[in-house]
């Protein structure tokens, strides 16, 4: 299958246009949502979630994955006016999991689209969303952590598409790269003709722990809409000579403090999870596959 596309293709050569995991999907069972949920898949299949917040209602849907094989998640949201959805995706996958996420959504007017996303897991991440802004006023915010290890793939894809006014998009991500780890995050936020006013914000921070690395930050604006505003910029380090030496000198070593930061990565995450039992879960989770 064909995912996490760029709506304007790079060099191909650099291998960033398009990501193809090794599967296909089934037939997909689907929900419909429309009430606040939490939904735990602790084995393989294909789902396909409909999820629709009224004019003026806010819902939650909190989704965990802990199984040993291939999710595929298809996810379609609608915002509809003055209404909010919040998406929060957590990936504790064990051993040979596999995380497949693909979401699609629209915002009418004064509409919001929340997307968190906690990739801690052993497993491989495609990670694709595309989100439609067409009511004026509408707001897109996604929030990302991940860990990407040796062997395994994390790749991901954010799509802000500007289609009315004043609009807004803030997508972030921060990762932690390992040993041997290989990693591609695309961002891109679209100003389409007529988004007049609108505002769209991307970043992404890379630390590096480890060696022979292979880091894919791909930020990109794209503009047919001259009163617009966008930024965007990817950050790369490592822990640097003074930080680690101030730690020894508090008996802290590399290793440990290379836990303290992993967590802290993710941990700061856990305040945008406002359902108390799935917070519980998800911090149980951390404990598992954070080592």
């Amino acid at each position: 299958m064909k995912m996490n596309q760029l709506p304007a293709f790079t060099f191909a050569k650099l291998d960033l246009n398009f990501a193809e995991p090794d599967y296909e999907p089934g037939k997909t069972k689907e929900i419909k949502i429309t009430e606040s949920s939490v939904i735990n898949y602790n084995e393989a299949s294909d789902v396909k979630l409909k999820i629709t917040a009224e004019e003026n209602k806010e819902i939650s849907v909190f989704v965990l994955f802990t199984a040993r094989d291939t999710l595929y998640l298809k996810a379609e949201l609608e915002a509809k006016k003055a209404s909010k959805i919040k998406l929060v995706e957590i990936d504790a996958s064990l051993n040979e999991g596999r995380l497949i996420s693909d979401v699609r959504g629209e915002c009418k007017e004064d509409a919001k689209i929340e997307l968190v996303q906690v990739f801690p897991g052993l497993g491989d991440i495609y990670s694709d969303c595309t989100i439609e802004l067409t009511g004026d006023r509408s707001f897109f915010e996604s929030r990302t952590s991940y860990l990407s290890r040796k062997g395994k793939k994390t790749d991901l894809n954010y799509v802000a598409n500007h289609r009315g006014k004043d609009t807004l998009s803030e997508i972030h991500a921060d990762g932690i790269l390992k040993d041997g780890a290989e990693k591609t995050c695309r961002q891109t936020v679209n100003f389409i003709s007529g988004a007049a006013g609108s505002k769209g914000h991307e970043t992404e921070h890379v630390l590096l722990l480890g060696d022979d690395i292979v880091n894919k930050s791909v930020p990109l604006i794209l503009c047919t809409e001259e009163d617009v505003e966008g930024t965007h910029g990817a950050a790369l380090g490592s822990l640097d000579d003074e930080m680690l030496f101030y730690l020894e000198s508090r008996g802290i070593g590399r290793e440990d403090a290379e836990k303290l930061i992993i967590n802290a990565t993710f941990n700061k995450l856990l305040r945008y999870i406002d359902d108390e039992e799935t917070k519980e879960k998800t911090e149980h989770l951390l404990e598992e596959v954070l080592v």
